[in-house]
C-alpha cells in the first residue's frame, strides 16, 4: 500500500509507545525492584491483552485498574511481593514515561500544515490529560479521545468509527499513526489510512493489511504529509 496524502483531512494518534516511550517505565521500576526492564515488558503485553479479552468477553474495565492487574501479574511472575501502597506507587510511573524527542515539533509541524490533530488511546482521561501535559501538547491538539467514551479497547472498529465521529471527519479522509502494528491495522479495518511509527526497528508482521507507509519518527511524517 501506499498512502494518499491527498485524501487525508485529519490526523489521529496514538500515545504510549508513539509520543511517549512505554519502556521507559523500567527506570523508575529500578528504584523499586530489581528484574525492572523484565517487569516492565511483560507488564505492558500484559495490560494490552487484557483489553483485547476485555473486547472479546464484551465487558469493560478501566484502564487503571487493567494495569494494575497486568503489573500484579508480572510482579508475581518474577516473585516480588509488594503492598498494594508501592503497587499504586509504581503505577504512577505512567506519569513518569519519557517524552520522545520529536513529538512537539512533529505536532506542530503537523499543524502548521492544516491538520486537526487527535490523540486516540486506551488511557483513561485522567490518564490522557497527564500525557498530553507531559509531551507538552495540551495547546496543540484538537482533543483526546478514551476508549471510556466506548468501552472499547484496541483494536476494536467501534473504537475508530467513534473516533471519527468525534473528529467530525469520515475515516476514509483521517490517517492513523501507532506504534502499534495491530492499532494500525485496526483503524485500516474501518476506512482509515495507517502509518506505522516502527520506533524500535521491530520486524514486520506477515498478519494483517500493510501499513500505508512506515516511518521511526515524525519527521518522516511531516515530510510526506507535506509533500502533497
Amino acid at each position: 500500500m501506499a498512502l494518499d496524502v491527498a485524501r487525508i483531512k485529519t490526523v489521529v494518534m496514538d500515545s504510549y509507545s508513539t509520543l511517549l516511550d512505554v519502556d521507559s517505565a523500567a527506570e523508575p521500576l529500578r528504584r523499586k525492584i530489581g528484574n525492572a526492564d523484565e517487569v516492565a515488558r511483560l507488564w505492558r503485553a500484559e495490560s494490552l491483552m487484557y483489553g483485547m479479552l476485555c473486547n472479546f468477553y464484551r465487558v469493560y474495565e478501566d484502564f487503571y485498574e487493567l494495569n494494575r492487574k497486568a503489573l500484579k501479574y508480572a510482579l508475581k511472575v518474577h516473585a516480588i511481593e509488594l503492598p498494594d501502597s508501592e503497587v499504586d506507587d509504581i503505577l504512577g510511573v505512567y506519569h513518569e514515561l519519557k517524552v520522545f524527542d520529536d513529538v512537539r515539533t512533529g505536532v506542530q509541524a503537523l499543524r502548521g500544515l492544516g491538520y486537526p490533530v487527535y490523540v486516540l488511546s486506551n488511557g483513561s482521561p485522567d490518564m490522557l490529560r497527564s500525557l498530553v501535559r507531559i509531551a507538552r501538547i495540551d495547546d496543540l491538539i484538537t482533543d483526546f479521545i478514551s476508549v471510556e467514551e466506548v468501552h472499547q479497547y484496541k483494536p476494536a472498529r467501534e473504537l475508530y468509527l467513534h473516533g471519527a465521529r468525534r473528529a467530525n471527519t469520515a475515516a476514509e479522509h483521517m490517517v492513523h499513526i501507532s506504534a502499534g502494528w495491530f492499532d494500525v491495522a485496526g483503524a485500516q479495518q474501518v476506512g482509515m489510512q495507517g502509518i506505522w511509527m516502527n520506533r524500535k526497528n521491530e520486524v514486520p508482521r506477515s498478519f494483517g493489511p500493510a501499513p500505508d507507509l512506515v516511518v521511526q519518527g515524525f519527521a518522516e511524517v511531516v515530510e510526506c504529509l507535506g509533500g502533497k
